[in-house]
């Protein structure tokens, strides 16, 4: 009966997990990610489509670091449809927008 019990516990966990979300919950001031394809880039603005469909605008500015593996690149190295993982921080802007802000931009390391 304990590893009947044990078995339901972990597919009951993995369940949990496997419903979460891919697409950024709000924290303000604590940093998220969000992994996916890139949809767009125009004007810093980095457009991440994640798996489960979702598409977050983030942007970019002189603080963000953006890596292709280990190699630090810049803002137009980035190309849509390339694999990345961004870390982000979010914002209430005076206007009462959430406004998302990349600390990191990691790319596929083969480039594409």
């Amino acid at each position: 009966m304990i590893c009947r019990t044990h078995t339901l516990l972990a597919l009951t966990a993995l369940a949990a997990l496997l419903g979460l979300s891919s697409a950024p919950a709000a924290h303000e001031g604590h940093e998220h990610k969000v992994m996916g394809t890139v949809s767009a880039l125009e004007a810093h603005q980095l457009g991440v489509k994640a798996t489960d469909g979702a598409t977050s605008t983030i942007t970019l500015n002189a603080k963000t670091t953006i890596l292709r593996g280990k190699t630090k690149v810049a803002e137009a190295d980035i190309r849509t449809g390339e694999r990345v993982v961004v870390t982000y921080t979010e914002s209430k802007g005076k206007d009462g927008k959430t406004a998302r802000t990349a600390t990191e931009v990691r790319l596929g390391a083969a480039g594409g």
